[in-house]
């Protein structure tokens, strides 16, 4: 089970998800914590910019990195911060302004460390502590937030494939086009199944399903998908009766049709967001009431069951935003979630329940999906041969026209495979460290 909406808690200008209990009047930030193990925790006071920072000790001698901390070619820990005493002391700390970094020594080290023990820490680094949380900012946001968007401002640019294939500065373009917009084009893509393994591979490795690494969309007889028939396909999320969905899907145009086969899009968060400000109750039903996903078919039987959202708030939204899940043609019959909640549920009880259950979802999906109808909502693009889109799965639904069977010769054929969201936030990182963020 999944609900339609999902999402995070993140505050926009906190790094974690709860705030911090406030401070008693006779509290200070340098005050000495206790732990359940009877440690005593304490803080350093560092100057900042001209202003003192507390930082506790444990964080600053996590933060080591000397090579007797950190491997040097592995650049995985050789320490446990386990290891470190919860009452490790800041002997000294000095600014070295050649090197625009701290040197701090420690009292009651982790086991192992020499008493000279040094942990270097840049001026750089403990601003991003103290003001983002985040050390080198490779865990922050490498991009600007998502643009919400409708067909009339999608004026986005298409890449060419060569340059996308040689130029890691467009590479990082689409990469944060798909971060932004979640959908991006490329066209000169050369007429050959292969080509779509060059572009994926690009970003990080194939996602390998049940389908394969890829896989082609075109009619075939006794379709086992409704994607492999020539009728009109709704909107939809890819492998929603998986425990992870991919991120990325890519689509090759190898043969157009003649007649119809464009492919729609649609911006879900931008529907999402809409509901939230037209239809709050609906919006919260989506987002906390789970529906079942599978497909149903001898050969393959995966399914979803998943429990509901959270409690939310209307600040940050967007920014909280997960996914969203939403694939009417593999949605399972509906289920109860919740009814071991019940000592002893008697057949009224639980046909009360689910009765609810469904009316609700149903009412709230009802207004979700004429929003993704409105004409303003809709990006269609018929692609030509040699042409090809990314798009992100969990954000951007895609749909596709119904198309003429009887094109002699010129069958519609696309080529589709996907990268998952581990490997395409790797590849993104990685390009910020190198190029830098784009504005």
């Amino acid at each position: 089970m999944a609900p339609t909406i999902t999402y995070h808690l993140r505050p926009t200008h906190r790094p974690y998800s709860s705030a911090p209990k406030p401070m008693l009047p006779h509290q200070s930030a340098s005050s000495k914590r206790k732990d359940a193990t009877n440690g005593h925790y304490s803080n350093t006071p560092i100057l900042i910019d001209d202003q003192t920072v507390n930082f506790s000790r444990v964080l600053l001698r996590d933060s080591c990195s000397c090579s007797a901390c950190v491997h040097e070619s592995t650049n995985q820990r050789l320490f446990s911060v386990a290891d470190i005493p919860a009452d490790i002391k800041s002997r000294t700390v000095n600014y070295d302004a050649a090197s625009d970094a701290f040197s701090i020594t420690w009292e009651n080290d982790a086991p192992g460390y020499p008493a000279d023990h040094t942990t270097k820490l840049s001026l750089t680094t403990l601003r991003n502590i103290s003001s983002s949380g985040c050390h080198t900012g490779s865990l922050k946001e490498p991009v600007r937030s998502q643009v919400l968007w409708t067909q009339e401002p999608l004026n986005l640019p298409d890449y060419d494939y060569q340059e996308y294939m040689k130029d890691d500065h467009i590479l990082h373009q689409v990469i944060c086009q798909l971060r932004t917009h979640g959908v991006a084009f490329v066209t000169g893509i050369p007429g050959v199944e292969e080509s779509l393994a060059t572009i994926a591979t690009r970003i990080g490795p194939f996602k390998d399903t049940f389908y394969g690494y890829a896989w082609d969309v075109r009619t075939v007889p006794a379709a086992i998908n409704a994607a492999y028939t020539s009728h009109d396909l709704g909107f939809h999320t890819d492998l929603l009766y998986f425990q992870q969905p991919p991120h990325i899907q890519l689509l090759h145009c190898i043969q157009s049709a003649s007649s119809g086969g464009a492919s729609v899009f649609a911006d879900a968060y931008k529907a999402a967001v809409d509901l939230f400000h037209t239809d709050i109750e609906a919006f919260d039903i989506l987002a906390t009431v789970p529906v079942n996903y599978h497909y149903n078919h001898p050969d393959s039987l995966p399914s979803l069951h998943r429990d509901g959202g959270f409690e939310w708030t209307e600040a940050s939204l967007v920014d909280c935003m997960d996914k969203i899940n939403w694939g009417p043609p593999f949605l399972a019959p509906f289920s109860l979630h919740d009814s071991s909640t019940h000592p002893e549920p008697s057949t009224e009880f639980l046909i009360s329940v689910m009765n609810s259950k469904v009316d609700k979802w149903h009412q709230a999906a009802v207004k979700f999906n004429a929003l993704l109808q409105r004409p303003e909502y809709l990006f269609e693009r018929k692609m030509k041969p040699g042409e090809g889109v990314l798009f992100d799965n969990t954000r951007t639904l895609h749909s596709r026209r119904s198309f003429d069977m009887a094109d002699v010769g010129k069958p519609r054929w696309l080529r589709g495979t996907y990268v998952d969201k581990d490997a395409y936030f790797s590849k993104l990182r990685v390009l910020q460290n190198k190029i830098g963020t784009l504005n």
